[in-house]
């Protein structure tokens, strides 16, 4: 990528690229959120961290910085807190990429589509479906997101 000064990125920053770019794929803030919170209640660091790990580890993960979807002015609030008890998903994903900013940068750029920040909360509504913890309202949002309607 252009700079080859490292970007320092912040659990906000990762929370908010999160939602963005929800909202781009028409994924209401509140329906992000809470797969978000589903995923610290009912999902491990582990699983968590392989989950993520499988979406970073695939394509050009340079595409997640192309977007510009992680900027922040400061005035944001952390929109995908930790619920009281439960793990952490935000911090998980803000150490993941962190990692991958401190061992790969300048990230190659590809001509190949990458992972989007979405993808992520995709992943985590899809081990979420498979452990049955998930409504009905979000397994309807998943197939329509899925058929493209």
């Amino acid at each position: 990528m252009g700079s080859k000064r490292k970007p320092f990125i912040t659990s906000k920053a990762v929370s908010e690229a999160v939602i963005r770019s929800g909202e781009r794929n028409n994924w209401p803030v509140s329906e992000v959120t809470e797969i978000w919170k589903l995923a610290a209640i009912h999902l491990s660091e582990e699983v968590i961290g392989t989950t993520f790990d499988e979406i970073i580890c695939k394509g050009s993960s340079a595409a997640l910085f192309r977007r510009c979807h992680y900027k922040v002015r400061g005035s944001e609030i952390l929109r995908l807190d930790q619920p009281a008890f439960g793990c952490n998903p935000i911090c998980i994903l803000g150490e993941k990429v962190r990692t991958l900013i401190k061992e790969r940068w300048p990230l190659e750029t590809s001509t190949a589509n990458g992972p989007q920040w979405h993808d992520f909360s995709d992943s985590l509504l899809m081990v979420l479906m498979k452990r049955k913890v998930v409504s009905n309202r979000l397994k309807g949002k998943k197939i329509e997101q899925d058929l493209g309607l």
